[in-house]
């Protein structure tokens, strides 16, 4: 996320808290990813917020959870609700994200925040830190387009499907499901597959 992203959440912390907090929306689509992972997997949540219903779904799911997000205000609820759990308060396109390896990372309602090369570096950097086989999970609209967000204003763009399954076969990433929730929100499944492909 870029520094001004990050600001306009940050202002917003509070605002984004009261709406997510109450919603099960997409819930059931991270249910069903944190199955296909080994009881006891790691997962790097990017994009964390205040950990509902995201973060909720993953701990119950027995999975070993690192989460960032770049608001203080939702870290700092993060972190009230899950004292265990090691959150990184940077940028998705600064974090270090804990300089190790993942069997999956997950990012719902972030990867369209970005400018798109920035999109397309953080597609190439998730490859790197996905162990083989593992599985990355990523919201973003199936058709192109720019929007503001609805809570905090920010210009939003999805480089749409076929270009983003361009972009993931082309990091090593092979898309096995797109599936939508019930609030019309698309996801993409996919798993690393070994080498990057050439060109996207």
């Amino acid at each position: 996320m870029t520094t001004a992203a990050a600001n306009a959440w940050e202002t917003h912390a509070r605002e984004f808290l009261a709406a997510r907090d109450g919603s099960t929306i997409g819930a059931r689509i991270v249910h069903d990813w944190a199955r296909s992972l080994a009881p006891g997997a790691d997962v790097l949540e990017i994009g964390c917020g205040g950990g509902l219903p995201v973060s909720r779904v993953l701990v119950d799911a027995g999975l070993e959870l690192w989460a960032v997000d770049s608001s203080p205000t939702l870290v700092s609820a993060f972190t009230t609700r899950f004292p265990g759990i090691p959150v990184d308060c940077s940028c998705a396109t600064q974090s270090r994200f804990f300089a190790r390896r993942f069997s999956g990372v997950i990012a719902i309602g972030v990867l369209f925040l970005l400018e798109p090369a920035a999109q397309v570096a953080l597609i190439e950097r998730v490859a790197g830190l996905l162990q083989p086989c593992g599985r990355f999970l990523f919201s973003a609209p199936a058709e192109t387009g720019r929007w503001a967000d609805r809570t905090t204003g920010h210009a939003c763009e999805s480089l749409g499907r076929a270009r983003y399954t361009r972009l993931l076969d082309a990091a090593g990433l092979r898309v096995i499901a797109t599936p939508e929730d019930e609030g019309g929100n698309h996801h993409y499944v996919a798993v690393k597959t070994g080498a990057a492909a050439s060109g996207a």
